[in-house]
């Protein structure tokens, strides 16, 4: 169960005094966790009953077990049930068993231990125990992949139809999280993840020993869909001049406070190594330094320095002046909130700025002359208490929408 979960949503930041923990020429502080990498070919089937009408059922429906490959993980807060177990979940397979009672029944601790005791004995053989639960579900976790399909090969042949007054209706693979509000998401092509998660956990390292914002996602496909072609802008040349970098439409900015100057200037000589350095329409000294990296498809990298703490800044780049209201307010519906707008620099550049945390902003920014690409294999990720704008769904707990602009945006629920 690979998972990047810490006791804060915001990850770990290297922000100690460097003079007190220098350990062999490296602080102390520097963490390996990094940057948390999910692989879809990693995914195994869920299991559920499929309602069906049946004019001879009672109740007019009947059930056919079937499984079937869920585009992601159910997403479980790493505090979510009650503990049944002094087992902290680590390496294996989180999964969750749904329950339905078959008469008048709810789950309270000793009867949960019951069931998930039974649901075991019923399956047979399968490695793995019951760590948590809550009044409607057991979570278990799995030794492996191969465990997890155990059960769900009980379930299919029906061994878990009746245990102890419950009938399990569904087996979905799990995994603790605890993320922030927003994060940016990396597809790469299958066989690509560890290099690139590998890559980008070495620019990281000096800032951050665990760093939830940016997550690569390998997919089964061998074509990661990273765009390379250019969304120049139509009609009259813009007022200020047009970089000839072309850069993304997303990108984070990693803020370094006055004890950490030395980490910016790691990470700083680490990204100038691989990465090319862009410079932004009118960019001053104390303006952020960018830089981009086109082979993979990565969002663009600022270093901030003289920041007031450590921090992080998301950001996404509007095309069109025309749309920049209409991305202010789209972003705005989802985090809820409403923008802190300015116009900077002679009243060319346009930003709305969304404070997520005392750690973390995000922002719409419209900059006249940056040229742009697309990015079909960027995706930002937004925390949110429920789905209120149209889109796609994607599983339960996840729903796939686009900015007025094209990005791409997936809104996610956290079950608690």
């Amino acid at each position: 169960m690979a998972s990047l979960v810490t006791e804060d949503c915001e990850g770990i930041f290297n922000d100690r005094d460097e003079a007190q923990d220098e350990v062999d020429g490296a602080p102390a502080s520097y963490g390996t966790r990094g940057i948390f990498l999910g692989k879809d070919a990693d995914i195994p089937p869920k299991y559920f009953l499929h309602k069906i009408f049946s004019p001879f059922s009672e109740g007019m429906q009947s059930f056919q077990r079937r499984s079937e490959k869920p585009p992601k993980l159910k997403l479980l807060h790493k505090d979510w049930g009650h503990t049944m177990s002094p087992t902290v979940a680590g390496e294996g397979r989180l999964g969750l068993v749904c329950l339905e009672p078959l008469g008048p029944l709810t789950l309270n601790e000793d009867h949960a231990k019951k069931v998930a005791e039974t649901i075991l004995s019923q399956a047979k053989d399968v490695q793995c125990e019951p760590i948590r639960w809550n009044p409607t579900d057991l979570l278990y976790l799995f030794k492996d992949n191969e465990a997890y399909l155990d059960l769900g090969k009980a379930f299919s042949n029906g061994q878990l139809d009746e245990v102890m007054g419950f009938k399990v209706v569904k087996i979905e693979p799990a995994m603790f999280v605890n993320p922030p509000k927003c994060l940016v998401e990396v597809e790469t092509a299958a066989g690509q993840g560890e290099d690139l998660q590998g890559a980008l956990m070495h620019i990281i390292a000096p800032f951050s020993g665990a760093f939830p914002f940016l997550t690569v996602r390998e997919a089964n496909s061998t074509d990661n869909g990273a765009g390379t072609s250019n969304n120049r802008e139509d009609g009259p040349p813009a007022k200020n001049r047009r970089t000839e970098d072309v850069v993304p439409p997303i990108s984070l900015t990693l803020s370094f406070p006055g004890n950490m100057q030395s980490r910016a200037t790691q990470v700083n000589e680490r990204l100038a190594s691989s990465w090319k350095r862009v410079n932004f329409p009118d960019q001053t000294d104390t303006d952020p330094t960018f830089y981009v990296e086109d082979r993979h498809g990565l969002p663009a990298v600022g270093i901030a320095t003289g920041a007031a703490a450590a921090g992080v800044k998301m950001s996404v780049f509007a095309q069109d002046e025309a749309k920049f209201a209409e991305m202010a307010e789209f972003y705005a519906k989802v985090l809820g909130t409403d923008a802190m707008e300015r116009v900077t620099k002679e009243g060319q550049t346009k930003v709305s700025m969304f404070p997520l945390s005392p750690r973390a902003e995000f922002y719409v920014i419209r900059q006249p002359g940056l040229n742009l690409r697309t990015a079909s294999n960027l995706t930002l990720y937004f925390l949110v208490s429920g789905f209120t704008l149209p889109g796609r769904r994607v599983g339960d707990d996840h729903m796939e929408v686009t900015d007025p602009e094209g990005n791409k945006v997936m809104l996610f629920t956290v079950g608690k």
